[in-house]
């Protein structure tokens, strides 16, 4: 009975990521770990932008159509692993940090 509770905590554990957390992870080394960060005294803090203006940054970013500060380049790199279908998942992720 043991075995088969400690086999329940792993499969739900296995399964209950935060989807969210795993987009965010490459963005917290310029943006903080709660998107608080204001990079190179320049880049607002993301958890000060609202959802709308979150997502269409992230696909303008990813599509190379925004440059903002000039981060255009590194930003289109960064985006490009992740898929359209999931930015609304990232700034949802981002907005609840």
């Amino acid at each position: 009975m043991k075995n088969l509770l400690i086999f329940f905590i792993f499969v739900t554990n296995l399964f209950s990521f935060d989807e969210g957390a795993v987009l965010y992870s490459s963005c917290k080394f310029c943006h903080g770990n709660k998107a608080e960060k204001i990079y190179m005294n320049a880049v607002p803090s993301l958890k000060d932008s609202n959802i709308t203006t979150l997502i269409k940054k992230l696909e303008g970013y990813k599509s190379g159509s925004i440059n903002d500060y000039g981060f255009g380049e590194i930003m289109k790199q960064q985006m490009k692993n992740i898929p359209d279908e999931k930015i609304p998942t990232l700034a949802k992720y981002i907005k609840n940090l």
